[in-house]
């Protein structure tokens, strides 16, 4: 096998995982005024897409998922919020969740559609929760799940449909 075939995943997967930290915040600064139009707060979660992808289709086999999600952790915490450990937990625990649900469900859409649920709803809950603790979140929890955890889950899972087959295929090239 050449060295290019070896290296194929284990360079791109890190590099994307990296871009989609910025596609994040490139969205929401040039969509922001439409993705947060008053009720709604639509966030759209492609870095937590990508990890979900890792996770979907066994990355950690050949790549550290774990010093890669942490990694993104961090960058995400420093380059949006500023407050250190907030999005690096709850990363981590979304992936956690997302592995633990893996070991039971296999690769069909559906199954990894409600492996991102899953993974989005504990990473919107643990911002929820770290909001509320350090006093930037004060709406109330039906609030919370009306106005942001139901357009984000239908813009991100939707986005996830859409581009699981293509992902899929292109994991498949990589290996």
């Amino acid at each position: 096998m050449a060295f290019w075939q070896l290296t194929r995943l284990r360079v791109i997967y890190p590099v994307l995982f990296v871009l989609t930290l910025f596609i994040d915040g490139t969205l929401m600064s040039g969509l922001g005024g439409i993705l947060t139009h008053f009720p709604w707060h639509v966030l759209p979660t492609l870095t937590l897409g990508w990890a979900f992808l890792g996770v979907q289709f066994d990355v950690d086999n050949e790549l550290p998922l774990w010093f890669y999600v942490t990694l993104v952790g961090i960058l995400f915490d420093m380059y949006y919020t500023g407050i250190f450990g907030t999005y690096t937990c709850a990363f981590l625990v979304a992936v956690a969740v997302m592995k633990q649900l893996h070991r039971v469900l296999d690769e069909r859409l559906l199954s990894g559609l409600f492996l991102y649920l899953a993974g989005l709803v504990v990473y919107l809950f643990i911002s929820y929760l770290a909001g509320s603790i350090i006093g930037l979140a004060n709406i109330s929890l039906l609030t919370f799940l009306m106005y942001e955890v139901l357009p984000t889950v239908f813009l991100n899972v939707g986005l996830a449909a859409v581009v699981y087959y293509p992902i899929w295929s292109f994991f498949q090239f990589l290996r």
